[in-house]
């Protein structure tokens, strides 16, 4: 286990830009001026570029950021894809390209919404070819051990014909919700659903299951919104009738058309309205607005009310019971300085000591420039990241100087830094190689208040020091955060981050 208690969170240490058979990707996006078809090695190109960190050169989910993930990456050898649509549980282009550009919500696999549909299709193509090609792998290793010959030509047919997708799974009309309807529907569910969704559809958050990888899985609570395939009439009966192959999920026939219909119904009813846009991890603008007035300082400061309040949801990169859903992030500046207040909800306050402060709550903004920023966190060699860092312990005595866990476990040469208030700054250029900046003037304060911590994080504008990002009024930067709840033991590569987002500093 504590090999996978490293910092931050997933990064691809190379790749800037990335060519490969006369395809270059570089910018915010794959260049498009040429269609996939005219471009075979296209789809290769973009899984280098965005997937072999989790899942690996291969697809065996054996990535080097892997390890920080639970559950693990999805093997596609396996041949086991979580959401499919055909009776045989092969999943089409369209099933794919879906779990592409949404992600899947709940876990640590990211939308990739910004995607035109031609990159999504050539990149689930090649997701299509590892499979084939690591199932294929499979076979062959399996005869051996059976002492028996199967050759290449037929262990990739064999495999092809498997993940060729067969008939769809045929969905009936829908049903318009009436108390009887939503009635037959809670009563299928409770005799054939209640066991592990929970009767009221909250699931069983402290009796986790375990997938087929030997990874935890937790039952789906409907009340939250968070569906990994969707939430339509269509997305529901896909779900019940094939199943989550590779997860305790099974697949349920449902003979009578209407009951199917009724079933669904109710399940959609099981969710909270507006839980499914505040679950959505999609790429949102925070403005940073021109105070009016002195900026605030402290969580409490009156300033913070003429800063509108954007909802910036987090996915969890260790699977628990409870994580850190989301936070909500105000931004002020004065044109010299940027003030932040990031506030979010935690049932209980955590201020480990010093010496233990693994444990504490904290909360932290990563920062990027330039047009493309790198695959989630870390940061990339020519792409460096900035981190504003934040802890509950640091609150105990702000002007410590202290081992700092984090930058050990990444590998820094630094394992003691001082810092002047609860937070600090630190840069990274990819894994194992977060490294304070240490004359970097980053003011941080926070308080918890029933249930809730706030957070203030303060610092100028003009960088001081090297390797700290520019920021001045007019700019548009790249942020993401991340969130730690010490109750629930989270630690290092143990927390809840966001997708990149925007923060547009206001003239």
């Amino acid at each position: 286990m504590s090999k996978r208690h490293m910092p931050w969170s997933i990064g691809l240490s190379v790749m800037a830009a990335f060519a490969l058979g006369g395809c270059e990707l570089t910018g915010f996006a794959a260049d498009t001026s040429q269609p996939a078809a005219a471009c075979p090695n296209r789809g290769r190109g973009l899984y280098a570029t965005y997937c072999v960190s989790c899942h690996g050169a291969s697809g065996r989910g054996d990535g080097p950021a892997a390890q920080l993930l639970s559950p693990a990456p999805r093997d596609f050898g396996s041949a086991r894809f979580r959401l499919v649509s055909t009776a045989n549980q092969a999943p089409t282009e369209a099933d794919l390209v879906a779990v592409l550009r949404h992600g899947l919500p709940g876990s640590a696999m990211p939308p990739w919404e910004w995607m035109p549909d031609s990159d999504l299709k050539a990149l689930a193509g090649h997701v299509r070819q590892l499979a084939i090609a690591g199932r294929a792998d499979d076979l062959q290793k399996h005869a051996e051990a059976e002492q028996e010959t199967l050759e290449r030509a037929e262990a990739v047919a064999i495999a092809t014909r498997a993940l060729t997708p067969g008939d769809p799974i045929p969905v009936p009309p829908d049903c318009a919700g009436t108390p009887a309807e939503l009635q037959a529907g809670r009563r299928f569910f409770v005799e054939n659903c209640s066991k592990c969704h929970g009767a009221e559809g909250t699931g069983t958050p402290d009796s986790p299951q375990v997938n087929e990888d030997g990874t935890p899985a937790y039952p789906r609570d409907f009340t939250r919104g968070i569906l990994k395939g969707g939430s339509s009439h269509a997305d529901i009966v896909r779900r019940f009738t094939a199943g989550l192959p590779g997860s305790p999920m099974p697949a349920t026939e449902i003979k009578d058309p209407a009951l199917a219909a009724c079933v669904s119904a109710y399940v959609r009813s099981l969710i909270r309205p507006g839980m499914q846009e505040r679950v959505a991890q999609t790429r949102r603008t925070i403005v940073a607005q021109r105070a009016a007035g002195t900026l605030p300082q402290t969580v409490s400061d009156v300033g913070w009310s003429q800063a509108p309040e954007q909802w910036v949801p987090l996915m969890p990169l260790w699977a628990r019971a409870h994580g850190v859903e989301g936070c909500t992030i105000r931004a002020l500046h004065d044109g010299t300085t940027l003030a932040l207040r990031i506030s979010w909800e935690d049932r209980t306050r955590s201020t480990e000591p010093l010496a233990q402060d693994l444990l504490t709550d904290a909360v932290a903004l990563q920062w990027s420039r330039g047009e493309q920023p790198p695959l989630f966190t870390m940061g990339e060699p020519t792409r460096p990241v900035n981190i504003w860092h934040w802890r509950a312990g640091w609150e105990l005595d702000p002007q410590s100087e202290a081992p700092d866990p984090a930058t050990s476990a990444a590998g820094s040469s630094t394992a003691a830094t001082t810092r002047t208030s609860a937070g600090k700054i630190l840069s990274a250029t990819g894994l194992g190689t977060l490294t304070p900046i240490v004359d970097a003037k980053l003011a941080a304060n926070g308080l918890w208040s029933n249930g809730f911590w706030d957070v203030v994080m303060t610092r100028p504008m003009q960088a001081c020091c090297p390797g700290e990002v520019q920021l001045a009024p007019g700019d548009s930067v790249f942020v993401g955060a991340a969130a730690w709840d010490g109750d629930q033991r989270e630690r290092n590569g143990q927390r809840s981050v966001s997708v990149w987002h925007v923060l547009r500093i206001a003239d």
